[in-house]
């Protein structure tokens, strides 16, 4: 929802910084190799105690990562091997995040559940995008993409409301997955049935 109502808007701030870090040399893989790293010293602080400045140091590492595109775009260094290495590096320091929540809500049984339920369905959210478009298809709706998920995890360790963003994210996924294959298997069904069955 985020990407595609303020798109626009964040493009505006990111591609100057992103033209002026081009400009510096650094590169779209140090940019994401350096948000990465960030964000994991972030969950680590988080999990020894200090879910506070764990937050903010996790919060830089994310501002890091989101320059890499701009970069990689405005330098001409746009390559399938760094969207790969991006998407992974997404995917880590995804569930390095919501591990840490789930962490901070332990030993509780319901809280483990539910943390579980918020991880599983941030994996599934991009592993249905990512299965739909193999197949030419395409699954990008959803009310929590990563943009979403991102906010509500800083903001649940800032306000430390952790429980409650747990449950949001639970509950967000399972629908966005829901939305997500809904998509997919409309789009299935209007293929003709041989192209269909022989995906």
């Amino acid at each position: 929802m985020l990407n595609a109502h303020a798109r626009t808007l964040t493009d505006r701030a990111v591609q100057p910084i992103g033209r002026a870090l081009a400009r510096l040399g650094l590169t779209p893989n140090a940019l994401t190799t350096a948000g990465l790293l960030v964000t994991l010293a972030g969950v680590a602080v988080v999990v020894s105690g200090r879910p506070v400045v764990g937050a903010t140091v996790m919060a830089a590492g994310l501002v890091l990562d989101a320059f890499d595109g701009a970069v990689a775009r405005l330098s001409g260094r746009s390559t399938l091997l760094g969207a790969f290495y991006d998407s992974v590096a997404d995917r880590v320091a995804d569930v390095a995040m919501l591990g840490a929540l789930v962490w901070l809500v332990l030993p509780s049984p319901l809280g483990f559940a539910v943390g579980m339920t918020a991880l599983a369905t941030a994996l599934l959210t991009s592993y249905v995008r990512a299965k739909a478009e193999s197949l030419g298809l395409t699954a990008t709706v959803g009310v929590l993409e990563r943009a979403e998920r991102v906010v509500i995890v800083l903001l649940g360790l800032w306000l430390d409301l952790v429980a409650v963003a747990l449950w949001v994210l639970a509950i967000g996924g399972v629908v966005t997955v829901l939305q997500r294959v809904v998509v997919v298997w409309r789009q299935a069904r209007a293929l003709p049935s041989t192209e269909a069955e022989g995906r």
